[in-house]
């Protein structure tokens, strides 16, 4: 299943622990990596990987044009009234820049790995902290 490799593949280049061999890095210290939710425990920042969604528009003529979309999170989280917006950007940034670093196989292809959509969440209390995420949004036109 594409989706399962896509997820597969942007963890373990994120992660390490693929060909590559370089993890996501943040201010000299390595940048914890999950899929689905990270535990209440996890320290932050983290990069969570979301489910990959496939959609797909159908033109005029009735040619269908499919498209998969992953989402990738960004979490930081500082005390109340210290947030710093750019430290999301910044690891935004790193990760994409690991993403081309190489090629990424997905379902034995090698696919461009696309400029992301960044849009930021708004801030909340997490605990005695706030806080500040960043949805980096990437899509496939077909995969």
């Amino acid at each position: 299943m594409v989706e399962t490799d896509l997820i597969k593949a942007y963890y373990d280049r994120l992660a390490g622990a693929d060909a590559h061999a370089r993890a996501l890095i943040y201010d000299n210290e390595q940048v914890p990596v999950f899929t689905g939710n990270a535990s209440t425990a996890a320290s932050a920042p983290h990069v969570i990987v979301g489910r990959p969604r496939s959609r797909g528009q159908e033109t005029i003529d009735g040619v269908s044009h499919p498209e998969v979309r992953i989402q990738l999170r960004v979490h930081t989280a500082f005390p109340e009234g210290k947030g710093n917006h750019f430290q999301c950007y910044e690891i935004a940034r790193s990760t994409h820049d690991l993403l081309e670093a190489a090629p990424i196989t997905v379902g034995g292809k090698e696919p461009y790995v696309p400029e992301p959509d960044l849009t930021p969440i708004p801030s909340y209390d997490k605990g005695d902290q706030e806080a500040l995420d960043l949805s980096v949004d990437y899509v496939y036109p077909s995969l």
